[in-house]
């Protein structure tokens, strides 16, 4: 059983990963970083990564890192860590964010 949930916009996020990893690098590389991404996602739940507050704004709000995506997330009020987002490092991670946290 995961030690951690993925909201739907979080799996959307994933679907997209997976969709622009294999078109340009792969199916080998796509299965390398999503089992990378997976051993984070799990990790997170076991609160065993190095992760740091997002804003002050929303001080609840954690964020860690696996290879070129941020990964946010809540623990705050959750009886398993919640995933919100697994960004790219080169989006508008505001303007992504913004929907999912009012």
């Amino acid at each position: 059983m995961k030690n951690y949930r993925l909201t739907k916009d979080a799996e959307q996020d994933l679907r997209e990963v997976a969709r622009y990893t294999r078109k340009k690098w792969g199916l080998a590389l796509l299965r390398e970083y999503r089992g990378g991404l997976k051993k984070t996602f799990a990790a997170i739940g076991k609160n065993d990564v190095v992760s740091q507050d997002f804003s002050d704004n929303f001080p609840e709000l954690l964020v860690t890192k696996y290879r070129h995506h941020f990964i946010f997330y809540v623990t705050e009020g959750m009886d398993k860590p919640t995933i919100i987002g697994v960004i790219h490092e080169r989006r508008d991670i505001v303007e992504r964010l913004s929907e999912r946290l009012t």
